[in-house]
């Protein structure tokens, strides 16, 4: 998930998610929400049939909780492929490779976090 510069934060909430759920429409978008040096929290939309690729943060922990859809989380550990609706909160641990895939036909919302909140062009993708 892209670097989040904590200057781009506009304000420290509370954050209402269903209107911002409203206000940026139909998928694909992403909406920062919190951003500082340790960590950042978007929320995230992507809709039915999106697939991102596999890729590993070197030096970044990244949880997933899914607020609306269903999705396939790809892990390249002993989870291999997880799937998820609702409720459901997973953890990339550091160097751990993962992609998400969108069945539908709902779209994929989720609230993500990253840390630390660094700008690391070094992410890798497979």
């Amino acid at each position: 998930m892209p670097y989040v510069a904590p200057e781009d934060i506009t304000g420290t909430g509370p954050f209402d998610l269903a209107a911002i759920r409203r206000e940026m429409g139909a998928p694909p978008w992403r909406r920062p929400l919190v951003a500082t040096d340790t960590t950042r929290w978007v929320l995230w939309a992507m809709p039915a049939g999106f697939e991102q690729p596999a890729h590993w943060h070197p030096r970044g922990d990244e949880v997933f909780h899914v607020l609306e859809g269903r999705a396939t989380f790809r892990f390249a550990d002993e989870r291999g492929e997880v799937a998820a609706g609702p409720g459901t909160m997973l953890f990339a641990r550091r160097g751990v490779a993962h992609g998400i895939s969108v069945p539908g036909p709902e779209p994929l919302i989720l609230l993500v976090s990253v840390t630390p909140n660094e700008d690391a062009p070094d992410e890798t993708k497979e």
